[in-house]
């Protein structure tokens, strides 16, 4: 998993006060410095590299170095200077030295540019990003902030924080989906794509350009079933949702293949598309289904399937509006998600393009699929056998032996490899323990 927060180090040249917020004019330290504007809200954490502590919007001076991150899976207008409203700003100032590493850390507790290493102590204050204290057990695949002060002369260099800042928690991780709420604009199509351009119902009035075809699923509220994309008209109010793992290109207006797009109209129902726990709780803690008989239960492919297939998937609610503040809601349909990984769908189609069945079982290629997941392949040709190596975990593999080794134990294919077309094929079983977890 990498992280979704870009950083901009440089000096504050200029301070704007509004009435909600902060603007502040920033360049690079270079010959030919580069300028950004930061439109500091309420929403955009601010804290001192030094104390640690959170500081004020009032708190900025002209001529202090700051470290500004953003959000860079979101579109942006392409103009200079840039102007962005960052999720986080770190600010440096010569009284209270400290510095801050802002990331994903792996289960090493390795940053993911392999330039620093944490030792976490019992004295490591650990808090979320509201300030409360929390017990983390578990710090790998987390956006964090962390303080230091000193590291050592190691590659890569170790710290002992003096905080940890756990960025995303429940609320952000309840679904794989951003969603994009908007009025359609326009319609093009284009052979078996229908593009939509759209624009959002804030105060911004971002435009985005939907490009629909025949993976979109596409809904309409009001009757919950799946509907044609060349049913989507000017003037439609849609949601659209899209892969926030997926990467994007950052240009304006952003050119999006949604993963769902649900048009409303004026009596359909709600919708919500989000994780839920095991009690159907969202793991925004917004909803809390109750699904009876007259619940319709289905898959993505329009099956219809059982409460206990709902599992672990993301689902896409449809309901009626609660009374009051009521999170306890009867859906009237809920759809089950299957989300695969942006990495793992690439992976599958290297895997469909390039396969055989031998004696019944799939057989995939392992020096192609090894080294897509970032694996080092060292070939013993003599020995007729692979020695595969990412981070920790190891396989030693031999053409014609059912028996393989990973890491220190002994595993067994469902078919002993063979030899295909020049290359070494093995069962697809091997996937399982292949592929990293995130």
């Amino acid at each position: 998993m990498k992280s979704k927060l870009e950083g901009f180090t440089g000096v504050v040249k200029e301070i704007t006060h509004k009435a909600d917020s902060v603007i502040l004019t920033v360049e690079t330290e270079e010959k030919e410095p580069i300028v950004t504007i930061f439109t500091i809200s309420d929403e955009t954490l601010l804290f001192n590299s030094g104390t640690t502590k959170e500081i004020k919007q009032k708190d900025f001076v002209k001529g202090q170095r700051i470290e500004a991150y953003y959000d860079k899976t979101q579109p942006r207008i392409m103009i200079y200077p840039a102007q962005i409203t960052p999720e986080l700003i770190i600010a440096h100032d010569s009284k209270n030295v400290g510095f801050a590493k802002v990331g994903i850390f792996n289960d090493q507790l390795t940053s993911e540019d392999n330039q620093l290493k944490l030792n976490i102590t019992k004295d490591t204050l650990v808090v979320n990003k509201h300030g409360e204290s929390i017990i983390q057990k578990n710090f790998a695949g987390h956006e964090l902030i962390v303080f230091y002060t000193s590291t050592t002369r190691s590659i890569p260099a170790q710290a002992i924080p003096s905080k940890v800042v756990v960025l995303d928690d429940e609320e952000q991780n309840a679904s794989n989906f951003i969603k994009f709420t908007g009025t359609v604009k326009e319609v093009t199509k284009d052979n078996k794509e229908v593009t939509l351009t759209v624009e959002s119902d804030n105060d911004e009035k971002l435009v985005s350009m939907f490009i629909l075809n025949k993976d979109v699923i596409a809904l309409n509220d009001a009757s919950t079933k799946e509907v044609s994309i060349d049913s989507f008209q000017k003037g439609t109010k849609v949601d659209a949702y899209y892969d926030k793992n997926k990467p994007m290109i950052l240009i304006y207006p952003p050119r999006i293949t949604p993963d769902i797009i649900v048009a409303h109209g004026k009596k359909g129902s709600l919708v919500k598309v989000s994780k839920f726990n095991e009690d159907f709780v969202s793991l925004d803690s917004e909803l809390h289904l109750q699904i009876t008989d007259q619940t319709k239960l289905m898959d993505e492919k329009g099956k219809k399937i059982k409460q206990k297939d709902l599992k672990g998937k993301e689902l896409i609610v449809f309901y009626s509006a609660p009374k009051g503040e009521q999170k306890l809601i009867t859906p009237s349909k809920i759809i089950a998600i299957d989300y695969v990984e942006p990495a793992l769908k690439e992976l599958n189609l290297l895997i469909e393009d390039n396969h055989f069945i031998h004696n019944g079982v799939k057989m995939i290629p392992l020096r192609q699929v090894a080294q897509y997941l970032g694996y080092e392949v060292i070939s013993h040709p003599k020995r007729n056998s692979m020695y595969l190596k990412l981070g920790n975990g190891s396989f030693t593999i031999t053409r014609g032996e059912l028996k393989y080794g990973y890491n220190k134990s002994i595993r067994e294919f469902q078919e002993a490899p063979v030899l295909h077309n020049k290359q070494t094929y093995v069962s697809e079983d091997i996937l399982e323990l292949l592929i990293p977890e995130s």
